[in-house]
């Protein structure tokens, strides 16, 4: 059963880079074209995180929904992505065990979570009209902030 993570628990200060598996291989000839080869359709993504606790009950608190999800059980959380907080289904690859403790009060876990796809709910979304609402905010966003007066 999939639980919920704790609204009283400080949100998790994402790597800047996520770590996305290719769904395709392809092998480098000495001569002639590329060859491509389809791996798989699924496309595991995992996040380096850290979580900041500002004081010793937060650090309890976490300590006790760790033990709620220690054997790899999953756990629902809304993590930040292009698309804006998405939620996903998430678990613990490298459980977050040894806090470091920054001053008397505040302590820090680092530790990295795994989903087994992003969730991108734009994919439904018409590209082109995209584009196009960028470019034309691009435009508007120039004449406000640099040509104006």
């Amino acid at each position: 059963m999939t639980i919920n993570y704790p609204s009283t628990l400080p949100d998790f200060k994402m790597g800047k880079q996520r770590s996305q598996a290719q769904k395709f291989g392809t092998s480098t000839p000495f001569s002639g074209p590329l060859y491509i080869e389809k791996i798989s359709d699924d496309t595991p993504v995992s996040w380096d995180v850290v979580i900041e606790c500002k004081n010793q009950i937060q650090s309890q608190m976490f300590q006790a929904f760790l033990r709620d999800v220690d054997k790899g059980q999953p756990f629902n959380k809304s993590i930040l992505t292009e698309e804006g907080f998405i939620e996903h289904e998430v678990r613990f690859i490298q459980v977050p065990r040894n806090p470091m403790q920054v001053n008397s009060f505040m302590w820090t876990y680092s530790g990295v979570i795994y989903a087994t796809a992003l969730i991108q709910p734009s994919a439904a979304v018409n590209n082109e009209l995209v584009y196009t609402w960028l470019q034309d905010a691009a435009i508007i966003d120039n004449a406000l902030n640099n040509l104006w007066g």
